[in-house]
């Protein structure tokens, strides 16, 4: 079940309060308290940006890979081709033609960001800009990412049931008498565009 905290905070006046204090004056906090852990910002193996884990299976390649990657039709990215002399064949790491790429190296440093559907584009981006000759590729195999978004997308259901069993349907209201519209309703307020919609 999701808990909002509201938590407020006042800052009052004060001439040796720095900029950024007196321009925040008031601010409303929300904390959001879950259960679950497939929110990438409370999950820290799933977050954005993280560090590698045991649990990861990862490979450190040099560049160039020797990898040609390719994108799903859910943006996410996977292995197509390992040329059998390029870097990644060399390099003794498990990595295996379908693994899908769940995460690449931070730019500099020892972080890794996130690839879940962001597409090809933007993770050869992110493997061309890394500073440095070697990269990180945190995989998995499609088996396991299907898994995965089959478990989100449970857990988003199980969300919205919650959500509806604490705070009930979701209510539209007329934007100028703040009343609830009936479903029925709204399409009777739709009128055609000049006859054409």
């Amino acid at each position: 079940m999701l808990n909002f905290v509201p938590s407020v905070s006042f800052n009052l006046v004060n001439p040796i309060n720095s900029l950024a204090n007196r321009k925040n004056k008031f601010s409303i906090v929300y904390t959001l308290k879950s259960e679950y852990k497939y929110n990438i910002f409370l999950d820290g193996e799933n977050r954005a940006k993280r560090t590698i884990t045991q649990r990861d299976r990862y490979a450190i390649l040099k560049k160039p890979l020797g990898l040609i990657l390719e994108e799903k039709e859910d943006g996410m990215v996977c292995i197509a081709k390992i040329d059998p002399a390029g870097n990644a064949a060399k390099s003794g790491f498990d990595i295996k033609i379908g693994d899908v790429v769940v995460a690449v190296s931070a730019t500099f440093g020892d972080e890794v960001w996130s690839t879940r559907g962001i597409g090809l584009d933007r993770v050869l981006k992110s493997i061309k800009i890394r500073s440095g000759d070697y990269v990180t590729l945190v995989l998995e195999n499609p088996e396991d990412n299907e898994n995965f978004a089959i478990e989100a997308n449970l857990n988003a259901e199980k969300r919205r049931i919650d959500a509806r069993e604490k705070f009930g349907n979701p209510v539209i209201l007329d934007p100028i008498t703040l009343t609830p519209i009936k479903s029925d309703e709204i399409n009777k307020q739709k009128k055609k565009f000049f006859g054409l919609f």
